[in-house]
């Protein structure tokens, strides 16, 4: 008889977290526990998790080979040549972090090809063991019952407010975001509900694509919609002390770089060496390799069979318009300076957007891991730093996820605080241009993991105030 194990879930939000429980509790595996949850995050983190986004899905477990589903957006198939910046809904805003400020580019013409969708069609097609309008439930109830709004999800909406603002539609879609409040989305549940009682061509070649593609000045066309594919890659590999690790692949540069700042700590694992590989990392990354827009939430799910799943997306910052009806506002990624390294509007042909959203498996034969986070450029060095803890360490997860973080991008280190005095002067010698943060911040990540084999555990990053729950 197969001993079975308890469900292990780490979101953003108790909400998105509860979902998945609900979904296992009902006899769901771990992949229609994440699917729900993904949807839940839509009602619960609507301006980091959106049907007008992509993402990426690792999955693995017993008896299948660990595979990547790639539902990240699409450049327009509108030739770059016809596009005059001057003449499209195209324009910056500036974000508001407290002690940074950071400029977007929003609008209609910032919108790329959404994968969501699709990646969930897929994702229930390949994987998952239950009817759709089921793993669907607990989101629609929630978006029909309302969710009162928690501090984090306060907090992003006022960085986000030029863009929450910036059109009738969205101002009344999104200005419910008070901490404390009870946010609905009644036009999100019906959506939802039309959705997974549907196809994929209802959202691609529907009356959703066609309400997008009605939107002036906008780039996204009928054809841009038809032929959206979720694409299934090889994950890349790498083996370390027993460990073997799975990681999103090329064309995405966020697992590549993690995997070269493994490599690159050879004998050495202390924190002068991790730096020395983040600063390797930070070199290889200037070579055309894009970064993951900001606006990102991370899910991680393990089932009582051992099955695990990885999922991270994002919506960027949102374009500013909400789709017709539908309660859901367009990503912004061709607004995105990151993931867009030769300028706006300058990609030579049609192609999948790059990204460092990074979502990861470990397998070893006492214990399983699946794990992510969101953070921009900081991914790579969060997730390299939680696992070069557990797998040079020896530390528990808890412990490797709430260890001091140190990201080191474009000649500058940032450090939180809780490193040993001559670890941070060692830093310092080999890197003068640093910051002290006084406290841990959501700068550095939110690295939300489960483990599963001879010990179970769920953690969510305190970073970002998130929910791990053990079933």
């Amino acid at each position: 008889m197969t001993l079975k194990r308890p469900h292990a879930i780490a979101a953003g939000h108790p909400e998105t977290a509860t979902a998945a429980a609900q979904i296992l509790q009902q006899g769901g595996n771990a992949y229609d526990a994440i699917l729900a949850a993904m949807m839940m995050s839509f009602v619960a983190e609507p301006l980091l998790a959106s049907p007008g986004g992509g993402g990426f899905l690792l999955a693995a477990g017993p008896g299948q080979e660990p595979k990547l589903l790639d539902f990240f957006s699409d450049t327009p198939l509108l030739p770059v040549s016809q596009i005059d910046p001057e003449a499209v809904d195209f324009y910056p805003i500036m974000g508001d972090f407290g002690t940074r400020q950071q400029e977007f580019h929003i609008g209609r013409a910032a919108a790329a090809v959404p994968g969501v969708p699709a990646g969930i069609f897929t994702l229930h097609d390949k994987l998952c063991s239950m009817d759709l309008p089921d793993i669907a439930a607990p989101a629609i109830q929630a978006a029909q019952q309302g969710l009162v709004v928690n501090h984090q999800q306060a907090y992003v909406a006022m960085i986000l407010k030029p863009i929450i603002e910036a059109s009738a539609e969205a101002r009344t879609l999104f200005s419910g975001l008070v901490s404390g409040q009870q946010w609905r989305n009644l036009q999100l549940a019906e959506f939802l509900t039309t959705l997974s009682s549907s196809t994929a061509d209802w959202f691609y070649q529907g009356p959703v694509a066609a309400t997008v593609c009605q939107q002036e000045q906008g780039l996204l066309t009928a054809a841009d919609f038809a032929q959206y594919r979720c694409d299934i890659r090889q994950p890349l590999q790498l083996s370390i002390n027993q460990h073997t690790l799975y990681t999103n692949p090329l064309p995405s540069s966020g697992g590549y770089l993690i995997v070269e700042q493994l490599r690159r700590l050879k004998s050495r694992h202390d924190e002068l060496a991790v730096l020395e590989a983040m600063q390797h990392a930070d070199d290889l990354k200037r070579h055309r390799m894009a970064e993951v827009c900001r606006g990102t939430t991370h899910i991680s799910v393990a089932d009582q069979d051992g099955n695990l799943a990885s999922l991270t997306l994002s919506n960027g910052e949102g374009n500013g318009h909400v789709v017709g009806d539908y309660g859901f506002m367009m990503n912004n990624f061709l607004g995105e300076e990151d993931i867009n390294p030769d300028g706006f509007f300058a990609w030579s042909e049609p192609q999948r957007l790059r990204s460092m959203m990074s979502p990861t498996v470990i397998m070893h034969p006492e214990r399983q891991f699946a794990m992510g986070t969101g953070g921009s450029n900081r991914i790579k060095s969060a997730l390299f730093q939680v696992i070069n803890h557990l797998v040079h360490g020896g530390q528990i997860l808890k412990h490797a996820i709430e260890a001091p973080r140190m990201h080191f991008e474009n000649g500058h280190l940032d450090v939180e605080p809780g490193f040993a005095a001559p670890a941070l002067k060692a830093m310092q010698k080999q890197c003068p241009i640093h910051t002290e943060w006084r406290n841990h911040n959501l700068y550095f990540g939110g690295v939300n993991a489960v483990q599963t084999g001879t010990t179970t555990a769920a953690v969510a990053d305190f970073r970002r105030h998130g929910c791990g729950m053990v079933v």
